[in-house]
């Protein structure tokens, strides 16, 4: 026979674990994003902050305007081919590139203060297909304080800054194809 004091127990056990459960859906909806940019290491916004707005000459002399890509998640990212770390992570941002492009995501790969040709006969060797623009004299990255390069940032569809990766990732992990998959679906457009 149970007691009146086990089946009060029982039925808050019960209850305890429906309001468990139904929190940790909750969190991993919410959290999501978070759990993935940790997991990356990349440092989240706290602060709605618009990122600062450029235009620069893509590799093919053609102009690039950050606001023609409002409406998409952009990865931008600054580097050099000079840059040992900037180079390693390049091939598995082409992959990511391939993965998403078809969606609302773009990479805006900025190279600071190098010489066109160099940086076209670069991107021909490694068969990179994302657009890479030029930052000639380095004013775009100075905007964006990228003063130790790879730094990437990530831009929302509204064009506010979501968070900043310092140093090399390789962006075809799991756990990037996983963060990007969720900033899509959680688009204010999808």
């Amino acid at each position: 026979m149970i007691k009146k004091h086990e089946r009060v127990f029982s039925i808050f056990s019960i209850g305890l674990v429906f309001v468990l459960l139904n929190s940790s859906i909750f969190l991993s909806r919410v959290d999501a994003s978070d759990h993935y940019m940790d997991s990356l290491s990349i440092i989240r916004f706290n602060k709605k902050v618009k990122a600062p707005t450029f235009t620069l000459k893509d590799i093919n002399g053609e102009e690039v305007k950050l606001e023609d890509y409002r409406g998409k998640i952009v990865f931008l990212n600054f580097w050099a081919t000079w840059c040992p770390p900037c180079r390693a992570e390049m091939p598995s941002m082409e992959k990511l590139y391939t993965k998403f492009k078809d969606k609302d995501f773009t990479i805006l790969a900025v190279d600071y203060q190098e010489n066109s040709r160099v940086v076209k006969e670069f991107s021909e060797k490694l068969n990179l297909t994302y657009p890479i623009l030029l930052d000639s004299d380095g004013t775009v990255g100075s905007k964006y304080g990228a003063f130790a390069i790879p730094v990437t940032y990530l831009i929302d569809q509204q064009g506010y800054l979501i968070g900043k990766a310092v140093g090399p990732r390789d962006w075809a992990s799991n756990e990037s194809f996983e963060l990007f998959n969720h900033l899509l679906k959680t688009s204010p457009d999808s």
